[in-house]
């Protein structure tokens, strides 16, 4: 959901699914950036077609990026929000016979959860995480060296009770600050209009920040 509730095509955040392939992607948009929507669902869209992120992944990714604009026709102002480049999170995911394999790159969150307790998270694990400024993926090449020269990846192991929580970085941090409450609070969604009521009522007490925000549950 959006920063406002009744105003949902102004989320940033991004989503998508190869369910047949066990892939699934969520990436937060850079509010500050330009499009970052648009660039948002670039990734997510790419992901779930081809899950290896290499200079090919981004050179093809940053060109569909730059052909969805036409500079010459913006303002001088859009025109150096543009060259500023955009910027956002990209969490995927990819199931296979042995687990779950993770890419992790900015502050969107995954959680393994035997229904019982977290079992993992990545690419976070405190709170405090999520206060410094994160890496993300830019729409400028050059800036994206850093990601191309680390490893952004984990693997974990299922089971037959496991449920894999993907979220962006307000409900992360959110959940991170008091993790045995809140999981038991995520379990027991059942519909969007829940998750909706649940989002609203933590903005409202003042423990989850007032943005973009994005659950996918898997399992």
């Amino acid at each position: 959901m959006g920063k406002q509730v009744t105003e949902p095509h102004l989320n940033e955040d991004a989503t998508a699914c190869a369910n047949v392939k066990g892939i699934y992607a969520v990436s937060d948009g850079a509010s500050e950036s330009f499009a970052s929507r648009r660039w948002a669902r670039i990734l997510v869209a790419r992901y779930v077609r081809r899950p290896v992120i290499d200079e090919a992944w981004l050179a093809h990714v940053i060109g569909a990026y730059h052909t969805a604009f036409d500079r010459a026709t913006m303002s001088w102002s859009a025109q150096a929000a543009f060259d500023r480049g955009s910027f956002a999170t990209l969490l995927g995911l990819r199931l296979g016979p042995d687990g779950v394999s993770i890419l992790g790159i900015g502050d969107s969150l995954a959680v393994l959860d035997d229904g019982a307790e977290i079992r993992a998270t990545f690419p976070y694990s405190e709170p405090e995480q999520f206060w410094a400024n994160p890496l993300l993926l830019s729409t400028i090449l050059d800036r994206n060296s850093a990601i191309l020269g680390a490893n952004f990846t984990t693997h974990w192991r299922l089971d037959g009770t496991s449920k894999l929580f993907c979220m962006t970085d307000a409900i992360g941090a959110w959940l991170l600050s008091d993790r045995p409450e809140r999981i038991a609070r995520l379990r027991a969604l059942q519909t969007r209009a829940e998750f909706v009521a649940l989002v609203e009522d933590a903005r409202a007490d003042g423990t989850m920040r007032r943005d973009d925000t994005t659950l996918l549950v898997i399992g």
